[in-house]
């Protein structure tokens, strides 16, 4: 009569079997907390939203520079004394208001000072000044620069002319604006995004305001030269869906 065999229940054997059973059930646990974690995990959806707005300049600048050459340095001041006011008379004749100008700073060159023109010939002074415009008067400031011409009657020479250059410095008064259009334009790629996905848009999880630039209206030419400018607003905006 043959002997059934009998299984090995040796303590090693029985450790080996406990060290499987648990390992079963760590794996088993594992994945079903990862399941869980899938099905209730937030699901966002990361977006940006941009505005702009048409403005308008509120303060320009404009740098005007005469020289004034003679031999005495007496002579050549009252050269640029002369077309400096000159220079006045012509914009407050614009429309541009006198408090808005001011000075520029003065230079003088003395050209026998300079020990390496030995050789130098007219005359022996220069000096640089001309009139500074700061001001809100715009149109005033558009119209003497589309009369420049009446400068050169007047027999003035400017040896620089920087500007206008047009600046708007109110951008606290549309930050509010243009945050909210940038958000609402965020918002609706949002919906679209989960529209497509055949969920729902919820409340926000994240948002980012980026800065408010100033540009010019047009590509071509630069921002500071531009009367008319705009400014845009970034915002990037994460939605929660389901």
């Amino acid at each position: 009569m043959t002997e059934k065999s009998t299984p090995n229940l040796s303590p090693e054997w029985q450790l080996n079997q406990l060290v499987w059973v648990v390992a079963a059930l760590a794996f088993a646990w594992v994945l079903g907390s990862q399941i869980a974690s899938i099905k209730t995990a937030d699901r966002t959806v990361q977006v940006r939203g941009a505005a702009e707005l048409p403005v308008r300049a509120d303060i320009a600048t404009w740098t005007l520079g005469v020289t004034g050459t003679a031999e005495t340095l007496a002579a050549a001041q009252a050269q640029v004394s002369t077309d400096s006011q000159k220079i006045r008379d012509f914009l407050v004749a614009q429309g541009v208001p006198a408090a808005d100008l001011g000075s520029l700073n003065i230079t003088v060159t003395d050209a026998r000072a300079n020990q390496y023109n030995n050789n130098f010939t007219g005359p022996r002074f220069s000096v640089q000044g001309g009139v500074l415009v700061r001001t809100a008067a715009l149109e005033a400031l558009q119209q003497a620069r589309n009369n420049l011409d009446k400068l050169v009657g007047a027999e003035v020479i400017l040896t620089s002319s920087w500007g206008p250059n047009y600046a708007f410095t109110k951008l606290n008064d549309y930050k509010p604006e243009l945050l909210s259009k940038a958000t609402a334009a965020a918002r609706e790629a949002a919906e679209q995004f989960a529209a497509d996905a055949g969920a729902t848009v919820k409340g926000i999880r994240r948002a980012t305001q980026g800065s408010v630039e100033v540009l010019g209206r047009d590509e071509f030419t630069g921002e500071s030269e531009q009367l008319e400018k705009r400014l845009r607003l970034v915002t990037t905006v994460n939605y929660d869906i389901r």
